[in-house]
């Protein structure tokens, strides 16, 4: 037994040895045991305190198909709370009212409400009149206003002898124009639409800038108004503006929560990785940047094995399943213990190589006076 047990030991030794540096090896490309998910609880409940359930319920949906939030008590009572309020008829009402009377809302029934009475013609009429008063009166113009309900006049006439063709400007004009109103159109695209509206007053056409308003249209038709202006307010120029109408294409009403829990960054990620399936890419931003950057390096396969999401899925076990229990080792075990090992075994083996070399020296010696 004890010869067996000398036998197997440096063996083992070894065999410990050289798993640690090929763990630390696969950590040089990236070290997924440093990822740490996204809680979004207590953002949640922060928008829920500001009386934004709107947006508290879409932030915390995003990662409720996540096991680590689904599984959350507090989280599943957070989201109940808020869509029971959301649901109330109380709510709603107001939230109606607000659209009509305020011209905006944080809800998707107010905004309703706003736009419906924006995209015919009295909206454009009723806001030409409210910044003629203004000017009359020495008060603010506001210039992107006044472009914009010049823009939708002339998209109402048009679509009438265009059979509807140009419906879609007309909706991305009263999509822009709600979006003034909440301060979430960027700077670049307020100053092209006044430039463009003035080509479009003087040549009576809309061709000059169908090009800039399509894609908002597109956005508008996959994401809904709120998640268009959130995702127009993270865009600085026409051409970024297109690569996120294909983004929002891409991941539908996911988009805007994908780009703040990644401070934008899952556009870049997004467009070098085109064939990752949209769940890993989710999946993997929960972890933030980070996460995109672990999908990236490590491939789509290899990364979500890394995290365990397909443990996750499965409750695979580890038993009897190399690969897997190198992938949990190499998402759990700390980086100090792994040198730590690497350094005992090989202080280990050089004292072995030692003591066989003072051996070996020893009977050198002895046969070297034995034949003397």
């Amino acid at each position: 037994m004890l010869k067996l047990l000398k036998l197997f030991t440096p063996i083992f030794i070894l065999l410990l040895v050289i798993g640690s540096m090929l763990i630390l090896q696969e950590r040089k490309t990236f070290d997924c045991s440093t990822l740490v998910h996204i809680d979004p609880v207590p953002h949640t409940e922060k928008l829920v305190v500001n009386n934004k359930y709107a947006e508290a319920e879409e932030y915390l949906s995003f990662f409720m198909d996540e096991p680590y939030v689904k599984d959350n008590p507090k989280a599943k009572l957070l989201l109940k709370i808020i869509q029971e309020k959301r649901s109330s008829y109380d709510y709603k009402t107001e939230k109606v009212l607000e659209g009509i009377v305020k011209g905006k809302s944080d809800e998707d029934i107010g905004r309703a409400s706003a736009i419906a009475s924006d995209f015919f013609v009295i909206g454009d009429v009723r806001d030409l009149s409210i910044q003629g008063a203004n000017y009359a009166n020495g008060k603010e113009v506001d210039n992107l206003i006044v472009a914009l309900s010049s823009l939708g006049l002339l998209a109402s006439a048009t679509t009438l002898y265009s059979a509807g063709a140009t419906a879609p400007i007309k909706t991305s004009i009263s999509v822009l124009k709600y979006g003034k109103k909440v301060n979430k159109i960027p700077l670049w695209l307020q100053e092209k639409i006044i430039k463009y509206a003035k080509v479009a007053k003087e040549t009576k056409s809309l061709d000059k800038i169908t090009t800039l308003l399509q894609p908002i249209s597109k956005m508008y038709n996959k994401v809904g108004l709120n998640q268009t202006l959130n995702i127009l307010k993270a865009s600085k120029n026409s051409k970024e503006l297109l690569v996120l109408a294909n983004f929002s294409s891409r991941f539908g009403k996911k988009s805007p929560i994908l780009l703040l829990s990644t401070n934008n960054r899952a556009l870049k990620y997004a467009t070098a990785m085109p064939h990752v399936s949209t769940k890993s890419f989710i999946h993997a931003s929960t972890y933030g940047e980070d996460g995109l950057k672990g999908l990236k390096k490590l491939g789509e396969a290899k990364f979500m094995k890394r995290v365990g999401f397909y443990a996750n899925l499965s409750k695979t076990t580890y038993k009897g399943n190399l690969n897997s229990l190198f992938n949990y080792l190499l998402k759990n075990i700390p980086n100090s213990l792994l040198y730590t090992v690497v350094i005992l075994g090989l202080l280990y083996f050089i004292s072995k190589f030692y003591s066989l070399a003072k051996r070996l020296k020893l009977i050198n010696l002895r046969w070297q006076y034995g034949h003397g």
